[in-house]
């Protein structure tokens, strides 16, 4: 036979009397948070607090009411079987709500911490890593939701557990190097080898990071070729990073005069066409090296320094055509090469 339901008036009543209870506490929590809480965090700079009053205001009304149904339910003489499946009903509702709450919360939190790292960063990896990592956050308090609700209904989750497990080892072999490259766009975020702007070579591809992506890095090279690169290969593979330590950068101008030529008066000539140059920084200071003497010229290397590697080729064009007319007004002859034959008469 089922059993039969005996609920006295007196219980009844206080059953009511702590579900209005309840929801009276649960409208007055509303109001304050409405009125007052919310109002103060408008007044900060920060949206921050807005968002979570925002996540909290709605799921905190309806809990309350819950617990009080729970409470009020727990008064009156319900048969255990009933019992148990409204409290399992009422915890289940509970867990849900508070799973969204707690989701939000998460996201809430990614979001801020990826918005304080982006002012610090010009690379573009925070803007797909924090929504990444918001999503697995999101979708992971959800999967730990649905696990502890099929707990409360008695279902094993072992076997679930289980295959969870296999399931993953066989997506992650699948997309291992899709993760290889997203691991590595998470290292590059946190050593910052290089940044957006900055002149990098690597493989054989000299080029400006133009973007850097959770999955992959382009570059632009000189010759405006957009070049896309894993970000597992960038993290294996040695990156020569021009803009590091700064932005200053030696540039080695090697040319060459013909024998007989006056050295000190060459090296004179380099350094004041170094000198006049607005490109060239004054410290440190140009150098000239007299290398070696040639097969058909007397080889020397002007060493200047710029303040902006961008600068590398102008300073270079620049210094080359001052050189070539200099040179040829102090009547110092620039060579090429030549081979001299002779012809043995028999």
């Amino acid at each position: 036979m089922s059993a039969q339901l005996n609920i006295s008036l007196e219980e009844l009543v206080i059953a009511f009397s702590i579900v209005i209870v309840s929801a009276i506490i649960a409208k007055i929590s509303d109001f304050v948070v409405e009125n007052y809480v919310k109002t103060r965090a408008q007044r900060t700079k920060s949206d921050t607090d807005d968002k979570i009053i925002g996540i909290l205001k709605g799921p905190l009304y309806y809990i309350i009411i819950l617990v009080g149904l729970m409470i009020a339910l727990k008064q009156v003489s319900i048969p255990a079987e009933y019992a148990g499946m409204v409290d399992k009903f009422i915890l289940i509702m509970i867990i849900v709500i508070s799973s969204w709450v707690v989701a939000g919360l998460v996201q809430i939190a990614i979001y801020s911490f990826g918005k304080r790292l982006a002012k610090k960063t010009k690379s573009t990896i925070d803007d797909e890593a924090i929504p990444f990592l918001s999503k697995i956050a999101y979708f992971a308090v959800y999967i730990i939701a649905f696990m502890i609700i099929l707990s409360q209904l008695g279902i094993d989750i072992t076997p679930l557990v289980a295959m969870g497990g296999i399931a993953g080892f066989a997506i992650g072999f699948a997309a291992q190097e899709s993760i290889s490259n997203i691991i590595a766009g998470f290292f590059i975020l946190a050593d910052r080898p290089f940044k957006k702007g900055d002149r990098i070579e690597m493989g054989g591809f000299l080029g400006e990071v133009v973007d850097v992506g959770l999955r992959s890095t382009k570059i632009e090279t000189l010759d405006h070729t957009l070049i896309i690169i894993p970000n597992s290969k960038l993290i294996s593979n040695e990156v020569t990073n021009y803009a590091l330590p700064n932005l200053q950068i030696k540039v080695r101008i090697p040319f060459g005069v013909a024998y007989g030529s006056d050295i000190d008066e060459v090296k004179k000539i380099a350094l004041k066409i170094a000198k006049k140059s607005e490109l060239v920084l004054d410290d440190p200071e140009s150098s000239i090296y007299f290398m070696e003497m040639g097969d058909y010229s007397l080889d020397f290397q002007l060493i200047v320094w710029v303040g902006d590697f961008r600068d590398k080729l102008k300073v270079t064009d620049e210094v080359n055509s001052k050189l070539y007319d200099e040179l040829n007004k102090a009547g110092i002859e620039i060579p090429f090469p030549c081979r001299t034959v002779y012809l043995k008469k028999e």
